[in-house]
């Protein structure tokens, strides 16, 4: 327990969301550790995931195929899901045109939101794509000293810059369903996402922050 508490004091970004238009759920994914517990359903979850890898990998060696297995739209708390939809509504008000007309057209920061909100320990930011899809990201409030905070925050935009490269490969895959506005469910994508949540976590948690 003592490594479990420790590994999720030193999380950074909690939950994340890619949510489409109309405010359609497309991705929703907690990490409250390098183990993701909470990525499988109840019972069976090593075994289950070993052999359903495989059998992914026969038939689909680069994980572009849907997979109806996967469990990452299932892995958020109810309590994660309720504070990314209350952070929905700050979304949207502040990518009205007229909240948008000083923003940046071009450059890193013109998809980049900020912060939508906070909500108990968690500050929620978004970052909103040329298309009106929004990615947004639950991180721990964890951070009072400003020079940290903009660190953290260049890491942020960073990852969701990443996230959108990731988010457009999978748009262009002709397999894809994110047209019929379902749930991502590749393989490759959600391996995609992991990885860089694990980067920014390790970079930007508390232990990664602590040189500064």
């Amino acid at each position: 327990n003592t490594n479990s508490n420790s590994e999720t004091k030193d999380m950074a970004l909690v939950t994340l969301a890619v949510v489409g238009k109309e405010n359609v759920p497309l991705y929703l994914r907690d990490f409250v550790s390098r183990q993701d517990p909470l990525l499988y359903s109840e019972g069976g979850e090593g075994e289950e995931e070993e052999n359903s890898d495989g059998e992914e990998e026969l038939g689909d060696p680069f994980g572009f195929f849907e997979s109806k297995k996967s469990k990452a739209n299932d892995s958020s708390s109810l309590k994660n899901q309720f504070i990314i939809h209350s952070a929905l509504d700050r979304f949207d008000e502040l990518t009205r045109p007229e909240c948008m007309k000083d923003r940046p057209t071009i450059g890193p920061n013109s998809m980049y939101i900020g912060v939508l909100g906070c909500f108990d320990e968690l500050k929620v930011y978004g970052y909103n794509t040329s298309t009106k899809t929004k990615f947004m990201a639950a991180v721990e409030d964890s951070i009072h000293d400003e020079n940290q905070h903009f660190v953290r925050e260049a890491g942020l935009k960073a990852l969701f810059a990443n996230m959108h490269e990731l988010y457009v490969e999978y748009n262009l895959n002709p397999f894809s369903s994110v047209r019929e506005r379902e749930k991502i469910s590749s393989r490759r994508f959600d391996n995609g996402v992991r990885e860089l949540v694990n980067s920014f976590n390790e970079t930007y948690g508390q232990k990664g922050m602590s040189w500064m």
